[in-house]
């Protein structure tokens, strides 16, 4: 068997058993992440549309954007929202030492300081796993934007897959980097109103989370 196989069947495992990736309960209720920021203008950005309708989210963030822009931070924290950390280099987990992704979570800690943590790439090792699972909260998505794809974006695809699939519990996963800005920006407003229009609550993941 491959490496890559083995791979691909090793993070298959880890996201069935140790990710939380969906909220069960009987509100009609998702909860909102967005990843890799904070970066000027986009953060603001989605801070107002959430707004529009007093929606919470939660914040996976690089340490090394964090570092850069402090009163982003600092003004996630001050409009409710909750922050996670997203590693500070953005590894990917098969492409550095199990010691040196551990490191740049920890270093990202040191700027972000929360317990909940969202592999970047959505890959983890196991021997990462063990490192992290005491201290973290591990939380991966049950539902993509799409606000990711870049080239191969499309629009009405995208928004109405989102509106196709969102369902009770959902964890659904955007960005506010300006990397995928556009996407965003496309997709964000259109979605929320959706929510909004029925009746769809959207809050902070619960501090209490556990795998």
């Amino acid at each position: 068997m491959s490496k890559n196989i083995i791979k691909k069947i090793q993070n298959y495992l880890l996201k069935k058993t140790v990710y939380v990736s969906t909220i069960p309960n009987k509100e009609k209720a998702v909860y909102l992440t967005f990843d890799d920021g904070p970066e000027p203008r986009i953060t603001e950005f989605v801070l107002e549309e959430l707004a529009k309708y007093n929606f919470k989210a939660t914040f996976f963030c690089r340490g090394d954007n964090a570092e850069k822009h402090p009163e982003l931070l600092a003004l996630l924290r001050e409009q409710g929202h909750i922050i996670g950390n997203h590693s500070y280099s953005h590894h990917h987990a098969y492409k550095a030492s199990s010691k040196s992704y551990l490191t740049d979570v920890e270093k990202a800690d040191a700027v972000l300081h929360t317990f909940f943590f969202r592999p970047p790439h959505g890959s983890l090792t196991i021997k990462n796993w063990l490192g992290l699972r005491h201290k973290y909260r591990i939380v991966y998505w049950s539902l993509n934007s799409g606000d990711s794809a870049l080239e191969h974006f499309y629009y009405q695809h995208a928004i109405d897959n989102l509106k196709a699939k969102t369902k009770f519990g959902d964890i659904v996963l955007f960005h506010f980097c300006h990397l995928h800005e556009k996407g965003t920006r496309l997709l964000l407003p259109d979605y929320l109103k959706w929510l909004a229009d029925n009746q769809f609550k959207c809050g902070v993941l619960p501090l209490d989370l556990m795998w």
